[in-house]
């Protein structure tokens, strides 16, 4: 076991998800070097870091790695890490492998908050749309857990079911709202609600870079708390860990991620209920695994965004698209696994 520590903030971390974590740093860094430099027009890795960091290097490189190729790996970096960060605080609260923002309906919510916004005011900035998607996602959040709480606390069946109805509510509320838009507007709101990478600038790796860097620590400061309280909350409350506001804290954490996350790509399926789980059973622990989940969500959503551009022109979709036809297979496994009895 290992206590990595910065200032006041201590992290505890067993040997291999230690290790786990290196070898997803090395992979993530392996796909951003083939981003950077791999595609139509190939550009030397070197030249690719140089155009990468603001370094000229000469025209076209200058333009293809610092304006396109660079901001688009590290958005699809930032958000597969928001979003395999969000799934492991909610999987972890409510014990429930389903329970992701993409699933039970957080990240339907904030598109529809992001798409409203869209349609009433007219050119938008990203900031706008960022808080409208925060303002959806922590409104459905709030309806979810109100229809799922009883006395003793959240009942998992019943959050599933009610996120699942309050999706469904989002979904047609969005449909709706593009009914009644500019055809235009109508054409870039369903572009960016199946969730795509594609034209991404700096300041959509800046919004995300914000969320992260203020969300994380936070996050990180209750990790404690968290995996504490996966033993159960007289246990936590015994061990001194103030378990309503933790839960509260964590939480808003986790919906605000997801809604950071559907503001600068669009709804994204898949990751955040997909990289906690693969986290787990790479690093073999009992509990949740922040960092390794977020690490994992980078790597996938990274992944996926590569194998989506070197397909045929003709096959190229949207990154959304992608994972969500890779990870429908992941979830009737789970469902199948569950029906058997076995571990999710």
């Amino acid at each position: 076991m290992r206590i990595l520590r910065l200032g006041p903030l201590g992290i505890t971390t067993h040997r291999r998800t230690f290790a786990v974590g290196l070898a997803l740093l090395a992979l993530l860094a392996a796909l951003l070097l083939f981003a950077l430099s791999a595609g139509k027009a190939d550009i030397g890795v070197l030249d690719s870091l140089r155009a990468a960091v603001g370094i000229p290097v000469g025209a076209p490189a200058d333009f293809i790695v610092g304006q396109v190729r660079a901001p688009r790996a590290l958005t699809a970096v930032l958000v597969g890490a928001m979003l395999g960060l969000s799934g492991a605080i909610l999987q972890s609260l409510t014990r429930n492998p389903l329970a992701s923002p993409d699933f039970i309906g957080i990240s339907m919510g904030a598109g529809t908050g992001a798409v409203l916004t869209i349609w009433l005011v007219t050119a938008s900035s990203l900031w706008v749309t960022a808080a409208a998607a925060a303002a959806g996602a922590l409104a459905t959040a709030a309806l979810i857990l109100a229809l799922s709480w009883r006395r003793r606390g959240i009942v998992p069946l019943r959050l599933i079911l009610a996120g699942i109805a309050v999706g469904f509510v989002a979904q047609a509320t969005t449909q709706y709202l593009l009914t009644r838009m500019d055809v235009h507007d109508a054409g870039n709101a369903l572009a960016w609600l199946v969730g795509t990478t594609t034209g991404r600038t700096w300041t959509h790796v800046t919004v995300a870079a914000i969320v992260m860097a203020v969300l994380a620590p936070i996050v990180l400061w209750n990790a404690r708390a968290l995996r504490t309280m996966e033993m159960g909350e007289d246990t936590a409350r015994g061990l001194g860990i103030a378990v309503g506001p933790a839960r509260a804290t964590l939480a808003v954490c986790s919906v605000l991620l997801a809604a950071g996350a559907v503001a600068v790509t669009g709804p994204v399926g898949f990751i955040a209920l997909v990289a906690p789980a693969l986290a787990l059973r790479v690093t073999r622990n009992a509990g949740a695994t922040l960092i390794p989940s977020a690490l994992m969500g980078a790597t996938l959503l990274l992944a996926a965004d590569q194998l989506a551009q070197q397909m045929p022109a003709t096959l190229q979709f949207p990154v959304g698209i992608f994972t969500a036809v890779v990870g429908a297979p992941y979830l009737l496994w789970l469902v199948w696994r569950a029906s058997r009895g076995g571990p999710a």
